[in-house]
């Protein structure tokens, strides 16, 4: 049974594509198939750790400025929260970002979220379970009473390895192959509540 629901934000909450990672990479020096956060974490001073993240920083915030709700999104945070179904946020992003991008959500905020875990926060990110398992605990329910959703391989990663279920959120694309797979695969958020019994 899920008892609490938990999200990623890009893509996910936010519509997908408000930031261009190839510009960040090229910034960087960061190759094209090698993850941003993993990319800086392996550089070699703590100087150039903090120069890189400033410009990822500035570009997610730029990014987060620019960003809008993804569709149902809203919807779906106001039923749960009527329902009384606790709900997250788990994301790469800063969160600072996060918190400028919610300005763009004209029915909600982050007082609607019970749970925010950022980049900043204890643990390994996703796609390490690490973020899902610290859900759970301040959720106060079983990582197997959780759903975790997503639009990457990265959530659905995460999510299978704490134990939640999992939906992928294809946001009107063709679903990539994930091993494992998804429990469920959406093409927008509104699919959700059926599947959540609500």
């Amino acid at each position: 049974m899920i008892r609490a629901v938990l999200f990623d934000f890009d893509g996910t909450l936010t519509r997908p594509e408000a930031i261009d990672f190839g510009v960040i990479r090229r910034l960087l020096g960061c190759p094209p198939q090698t993850f941003i956060l993993e990319f800086i974490q392996a550089l070699p001073t703590e100087d150039e750790r903090r120069e890189a993240l400033r410009i990822l920083d500035e570009f997610e915030l730029a990014a987060a400025r620019a960003s809008v709700p993804n569709d149902g999104a809203e919807e779906l945070i106001g039923l749960l929260s009527r329902k009384g179904v606790p709900r997250g946020i788990l994301s790469r992003n800063s969160r600072t970002s996060i918190l400028e991008a919610m300005k763009n959500f004209p029915t909600c905020g982050t007082a609607d979220f019970d749970v925010i875990l950022t980049r900043e926060s204890p643990g390994r990110h996703k796609p390490h379970p690490d973020g899902v398992l610290h859900a759970a605990r301040l959720f106060g329910v079983a990582p197997g009473e959780v759903l975790m959703v997503g639009d990457y391989v990265f959530d659905i990663e995460a999510g299978k390895a704490a134990g939640a279920s999992t939906a992928l959120l294809t946001n009107g694309r063709a679903a990539p192959p994930i091993q494992p797979a998804p429990d469920f695969t959406v093409a927008t958020l509104r699919e959700l509540p059926p599947l959540l019994g609500l």
